[in-house]
């Protein structure tokens, strides 16, 4: 059967229908995904409904799942995270910031494979940016001199000193796979410029972090039953919508590591 694609904006996004991830490995199918999440870089593939051993099955097409070095994992499978909120919580899980997963770590994350277990009645939609269409849009010059640039990237309120929270990337980094250079800082983990101070780093910095969500870089997911929702954290940014006060919202997360040197 072949899937039903259709675009979630412009810039980038997919809903699909169709597949059934549930079903079993097949070359066939994971060659399928693969492609669609290189091409779009967000797929949201509609009622998947998986258990958490086929989760991370399917997180193995991308990479090694993670062990959360922080964070506690679910019983039983310490690949996935429990992406949680109760009806009387007031802040989301892992914050209100705009993002990619785990750039704290060196190889960095790959995709990250969300899946809905409880929704709110409305609310909680996921929004992304595109980074490719954000460097591509800024002026020669102004590349330019970004691509000679590194930036530190550390896990929130730990110091770039300790094991396990810190990383150095470039901050033009060509995608590993198709070679597209994309922006790659965030201001949930970014803290400054390799060869620079915090104080120096943080006006550049603002105005990197100002740019790379311009709405028509943008694209919005609305959460439905069972959705996987999958995301390459090299060509995107995403921030989770806190609007669903009174409701609780309940998600696992798989998330799978480029594969560093052997």
């Amino acid at each position: 059967m072949q899937p039903t694609v259709t675009p979630l904006s412009p810039g980038l996004g997919v809903v699909v229908t169709g597949l059934d991830l549930a079903s079993g490995s097949d070359d066939g199918l994971r060659a399928t995904v693969c492609e669609l999440v290189t091409r779009h870089h967000v797929v949201a593939l509609e009622a998947q409904h998986l258990p958490p051993d086929r989760h991370v099955e399917i997180g193995r097409w991308f990479g090694d799942p993670l062990v959360h070095p922080h964070l506690p994992a679910i019983d039983g499978h310490p690949e996935i995270l429990r992406v949680h909120k109760e009806p009387d919580d007031e802040a989301t899980f892992g914050g209100e910031y705009w993002h990619a997963d785990i750039t704290f770590l060196s190889p960095p994350a790959s995709v990250s494979l969300l899946q809905s277990l409880v929704l709110p009645p409305v609310g909680g939609d996921t929004l992304f940016a595109n980074q490719h269409k954000a460097f591509e849009q800024l002026s020669p010059a102004f590349r330019s001199m970004l691509e000679g640039l590194n930036a530190v990237h550390v896990y929130p309120g730990r110091s770039e000193d300790e094991a396990n929270v810190s990383a150095v990337h470039p901050v033009v980094r060509p995608h590993p796979e198709t070679g597209r250079p994309a922006l790659y800082v965030n201001p949930a983990f970014v803290t400054r410029f390799v060869g620079m101070t915090e104080a120096e780093s943080r006006p550049l910095l603002e105005q990197l972090f100002a740019h790379q969500v311009q709405p028509e870089f943008t694209c919005r997911v609305r959460w439905t039953a069972g959705m996987l929702l999958l995301w390459d954290n090299r060509s995107v940014l995403h921030y989770a919508m806190n609007d669903y006060f009174g409701h609780q919202r309940t998600l696992q997360r798989v998330t799978s590591m480029e594969v560093g040197p052997r």
